[in-house]
């Protein structure tokens, strides 16, 4: 299966056409924390969960290690580190049903949480403990991607992203990649929330872009590509010559390293496409495709404020929703080929928050505007859900700059209280 093959067959598994709204679904990550902010081991959490009030939960199980508690309406799942709990909901119509189901989740495992001392923090990462090997949690992918990529993998073990999932047709594919990726610096600007890691400033408001867009950086695995695809075609080649990290033979995992071009060429034939998807899983572009579900995942906004926690998933419903608009206000202001100003852009926000300056007057008040009139636009109110954003953009600071000013002022354990549920 060349890499047209694989082009075709991934632009396939999209629908010709989209009919009605546009559905959503959320992965949010929080660190858990122990009562003096120091990670706290999910696992413990599973039993009480499993016995509380509510859906059963079904766990799914990797040897005996519990990996997921899943019910029909939300999913917990153990993240890359084992102070971290992801929540998964989705998908939904609107973004005030997924608020619900993920409120409902919250809220159970919230108890449980406060039953063992713990503590569930709408921030970007493990603001006490730091990232390394002692806290990634036992699966067998991990210790072989942790050969693969070597310390930029403890990264994962302390980081907290909020992910949406919004639906997507065949027809839109190139130009969805294209714009999400390339408003990067929007959502890192509006949503970052990561300034300290380790008890300490990272030197960035937003660590998770800082440190993990590190990985490979001079192909763009993670993060804000360097440029526009030009087709699918374009988009698979460029995914394909990045090195292929692990493959898997059932439950044995092997540390690659290699261009993944190079795999195909030897690769059997019947396997070429499940290599690829897992090829393509451990890219970690802000704004991806995913053919199993149909739909385009953004996923650069580090975890937010409790009281805000809808605002990066709104922003992502309204960027897809508002592409064609934002795709024109951006080639208005910045001309034919905006991505060298929107990646200084993005440089800039990772460092500065909304401190940074824009590459044109009104570009980010503009996008938001445009994101706010397509989710009026969807008829369920759900424009309400960036006011949070349009308050901060107002004030000139995210929720990491004012993370930073109460760390700088007050110290780690006010940062800790401050996001704590």
């Amino acid at each position: 299966m060349p890499i047209s093959e694989i082009a075709r067959a991934f632009a396939e598994s999209f629908p010709t056409a989209r009919e009605g709204i546009r559905s959503v679904g959320r992965e949010a990550e929080y660190p858990v924390v122990t009562g003096e902010g120091l990670a706290a081991d999910v696992r413990a959490m599973w039993a009480p969960l499993m016995a509380s009030p509510g859906p059963t939960l079904t766990p799914s199980y990797e040897g005996e290690l519990i990996t997921t508690l899943e019910c029909e309406d939300y999913t917990y799942s153990l993240e890359v580190g084992w102070g971290t709990v992801e929540i998964i909901t989705g998908p939904r119509e609107d973004l005030f049903s997924l608020k619900a189901a993920h409120e409902a989740a919250m809220a159970r495992v919230y108890r449980v949480a406060e039953s063992l001392g713990y503590r569930i923090l709408g921030y970007g990462a493990q603001p006490v403990t730091p990232p390394s090997g002692a806290l990634m949690s036992p699966k067998a992918r991990y210790s072989v991607l942790l050969q693969a990529l070597g310390d930029a993998w403890y990264w994962f073990t302390v980081t907290a992203s909020d992910q949406v999932h919004v639906d997507i047709a065949r027809p839109e594919l190139v130009a969805q990649i294209n714009l999400v990726n390339l408003v990067t610096p929007v959502v890192v600007a509006l949503c970052g929330n990561s300034p300290v890691v380790g008890g300490a400033m990272s030197g960035a408001m937003s660590a998770r872009e800082a440190q993990m867009g590190d990985i490979h950086a001079g192909s763009f695995r993670h993060g804000m590509p360097g440029s526009a695809i030009a087709d699918m075609e374009d988009y698979i080649g460029r995914l394909a010559k990045q090195p292929y990290l692990v493959h898997r033979e059932g439950d044995d995992w092997t540390a690659q390293g290699q261009p993944f071009e190079e795999w195909l060429t030897a690769a059997t034939p019947e396997r070429r496409w499940d290599d690829y998807l897992l090829h393509e899983h451990y890219i970690w572009n802000s704004g991806r495709p995913r053919s199993r579900i149909a739909t385009i995942e953004l996923r650069s906004a580090c975890q937010q404020p409790h009281g805000s926690h809808m605002a990066a998933a709104a922003l992502g419903v309204g960027i897809v929703e508002a592409a064609p608009l934002i795709h024109a206000l951006i080639h208005e202001l910045l001309g034919a080929d905006p991505w060298p100003a929107m990646r200084a852009w993005h440089h800039a926000v990772i460092r500065e928050g909304l401190s940074a300056a824009e590459p044109a007057p009104g570009l980010l008040a503009g996008i938001l505007e445009r994101c706010q009139g397509a989710l009026a636009a969807r008829g369920f109110g759900e424009q309400t859900l960036l006011d949070p954003l349009a308050a901060r953009m107002s004030a000139g600071k995210n929720p990491a700059q004012e993370a930073a000013e109460i760390f700088e002022t007050a110290g780690i354990d006010a940062l800790v209280e401050r996001a704590a549920l």
